[in-house]
């Protein structure tokens, strides 16, 4: 099971956006194959063949998502913190009460596909599931939802105190830059090659700019703006302070 620290705040908030994007997307299909196994199980119950495979697909969808959301995989971190595990571990159980409806419903099918006849006692009590399981899933997808939200903040402004440290040494960096090509216009011919130096300086501060575009990693957000702000103003600072 992957911990927190496996979870996107250390990676870019792009990459924290698509991770969300893939949790709740998973959970939409969750909360849809719920209802779907419940009314397949039903028709089947009643002879319709094409529901029992239509079911018993959606099941082994159900089942494979859970195993996904709660123990993670390539692309998913699992449950990643302390609150997820105890909603699916602790008292309120998630976890068993899911695989409880994946196993019953499984049992079911497999008597229906061995020509056996559900009851309607065994059908009515998957059926009396359907809206507790529903309620559940979707307690289940706030509490990702609150977890994810903390860690994009927690990232955000990891982030934005990296681009921040960034644009403050471009800022130092300019102004050495800008100081030492007055001192080499000063020095005339002499300073040619302080002045070769000094143009390295600046294509450095340049590579630092674009390092910092990338760590913020937002594409014309409000908090991209406010790195760009920020180098902007560092650069007007380096500015005044070689006129002066």
């Amino acid at each position: 099971m992957a911990s927190r620290n496996d979870s996107c705040a250390d990676r870019p908030i792009d990459s924290c956006t698509r991770r969300s994007g893939t949790f709740f997307a998973r959970f939409g299909r969750q909360r849809m194959l719920s209802q779907r196994i419940v009314l397949h199980v039903l028709l089947a119950s009643r002879g319709d063949d094409t529901a029992l495979d239509v079911a018993k697909q959606s099941v082994a969808m159900f089942a494979n998502a859970h195993d996904d959301l709660v123990d993670g995989n390539e692309q998913l971190p699992g449950a990643f913190s302390e609150a997820l595990r105890q909603l699916y571990f602790g008292t309120r159980r998630a976890d068993e009460h899911v695989r409880r409806f994946i196993t019953h419903t499984s049992k079911m099918l497999a008597r229906l596909e061995s020509d056996s006849t559900a009851t309607d006692e065994q059908v009515d009590a998957l059926v009396r599931q359907a809206t507790p399981l529903l309620e559940l899933l979707q307690q289940i997808t706030l509490a990702y939802q609150n977890e994810m939200r903390g860690i994009e903040s927690e990232a955000l402004k990891r982030q934005v105190s990296i681009a921040e440290q960034l644009g403050s040494i471009s800022m130092q960096a300019n102004i050495v830059a800008l100081n030492a090509r007055i001192a080499a216009a000063r020095a005339g011919s002499y300073g040619r090659e302080f002045a070769v130096i000094t143009t390295v300086l600046a294509d450095i501060i340049k590579e630092m700019d674009q390092l910092m575009f990338r760590v913020i990693g937002t594409r014309g957000t409000a908090d991209a703006s406010l790195g760009r702000s920020a180098m902007a103003y560092g650069r007007r600072a380096s500015v005044g302070s070689a006129r002066r």
